[in-house]
């Protein structure tokens, strides 16, 4: 019997933050957005500050309340899935001292030291599941923190990630999750503790940083603060949420050994579900805990995606949706034009935005898709070499596109299929809170919530 009452996930993404409704059988009963409400004090800075990050979550809390206020007021968990490497620095008291510094921010482009000295140490990718770090990781900022505003330095008390601080808001505890610290490059993702090691060459204390849980932990009832704030049930719980690409996985059923799926959004990242743990240095393989006790999610990320097909929508002078643009690419010759290989991703943007004024838009797109599913079979070739799996989960904007899934499904020449959820990050992170609640194990939530459409076959 499907239990009664409604999760509550907020979705602490780049582009926007999101705020959903769902039901116990995974019937999306609310949605709201908003842009993600970024201050970019002066380049190459990217923050979010942290009032306007709690204005936020007001907002979209206010929204979903309006629209569907008999769910709302039977709300039994609340929860989130988030971007990682975004962090805040406290003072003993809590309070802010930092804006929230985003994962893109690149102040921290001359402070590479931390993390050249992190990947030179013994079993770095063994132990944290990390196989390369850049100046865009929290540890080169932290540096530059201490470099650069040793005064502020002095009083910071506590590092909060995003998702800590997000914790922290409704529940009065400074709590991590492994997944999103497995990110960071200080975290050991097999023993779920922060890694002595890496903190070392950071130079922080291990008390400056939030306990850890994993994924899908029952935290307790959120404070009366948080329930009077967000005019939520006092018998309310906060269950851990997760990084939001694990969530995708989980909410396109990627929940069993074997499992694939992909997001083609604004980078393309595939994630395989896996028991064994073998990381292969040189491969760009990330790999972080997933909910149950030695499992694993590996991942690789790319930035041939859904960005160089908004790029090239926003050089056209009318702008076009999105499903006009794909439709376009249905008639058009595959081997007309291809994406150029070997360009790093300005370049890339660069040649698709000239393509607007140089190509037919149809043969324009296709190449975008063609490009993108290319690199989908790269990073499927990456996660499992010639054991393609039976049939890919696809989820992301590019998942709406009948004309995309078809492509993809003759690039790889498997099966290739939709989720029914519009919002299948949100519902990952849904099934998470589902499981603190009362225990149901995860393939049983995605038996019962996860929908996908009629699978996409090579041969049309």
């Amino acid at each position: 019997m499907t239990p009664d009452g409604a999760i509550l996930v907020f979705d602490l993404g780049t582009t926007n933050f999101k705020a959903t409704l769902f039901g116990f059988d995974g019937t999306l009963r609310a949605l709201a957005r908003t842009p993600t409400p970024f201050r970019h004090a002066r380049a190459p800075h990217s923050e979010v500050p942290v009032d306007a990050f709690d204005a936020a979550l007001l907002g979209l809390a206010r929204d979903l309340r309006r629209q569907a206020p008999d769910a709302w007021a039977a709300v039994r968990a609340v929860t989130w899935s988030s971007q990682t490497n975004t962090f805040a620095l406290l003072d003993a008291e809590n309070a802010p001292l930092t804006p929230l510094v985003v994962w893109n921010d690149r102040r921290a482009a001359d402070h590479t030291a931390p993390v050249e000295q992190l990947q030179a140490l013994p079993r770095f990718y063994e132990t944290t599941g990390v196989p390369g770090m850049s100046a865009e990781f929290m540890a080169a900022k932290l540096r530059w923190f201490q470099d650069q505003t040793p005064e502020l330095w002095e009083r910071a008390a506590r590092i909060a990630l995003i998702s800590d601080y997000f914790t922290w808001r409704f529940t009065g505890e400074f709590i991590t999750e492994a997944g999103a610290a497995g990110l960071t490059g200080l975290f050991d993702i097999h023993t779920l503790a922060w890694w002595k090691p890496a903190l070392d060459i950071v130079a922080i204390d291990a008390d400056m940083l939030p306990r850890i849980a994993r994924t899908g932990d029952r935290i307790g009832a959120i404070t009366p603060e948080a329930a009077a704030a967000f005019d939520l049930p006092h018998d309310c719980v906060f269950v851990t949420g997760c990084l939001d690409q694990y969530a995708g996985a989980i909410g396109a059923g990627n929940v069993a050994t074997g499992g694939f799926s992909e997001t083609t959004g604004t980078v393309l990242a595939t994630v395989r579900c896996a028991d064994d743990f073998t990381p292969a240095p040189g491969s760009g393989i990330f790999w972080g805990p997933a909910a149950d006790a030695g499992r694993y999610y590996q991942m690789l990320f790319g930035d041939v995606s859904g960005n160089l097909l908004e790029a090239f929508r926003n050089a056209l002078p009318d702008r076009p949706d999105f499903d006009a643009l794909t439709e376009a690419a249905a008639g058009a010759a595959d081997s007309r034009l291809a994406l150029p290989h070997g360009l790093d991703t300005p370049a890339l943007l660069a040649c698709v935005r000239g393509w607007a004024d140089s190509e037919s838009r149809g043969d324009a797109v296709r190449a975008i898709l063609q490009g993108v599913a290319e690199a989908l079979a790269a990073q499927l070739d990456a996660l499992c070499g010639a054991n393609r799996p039976a049939e890919l989960h696809s989820v992301g904007g590019a998942a709406r596109s009948r004309v995309w899934m078809q492509i993809k499904a003759i690039t790889l020449g498997i099966p290739v299929r939709a989720v029914a959820c519009p919002e299948p990050t949100s519902l990952g992170a849904a099934l998470l809170a589902m499981r603190g609640i009362d225990g149901t194990p995860l393939d049983e939530l995605a038996a019962r919530c996860v929908a996908l459409e009629s699978p996409v076959q090579p041969g049309g």
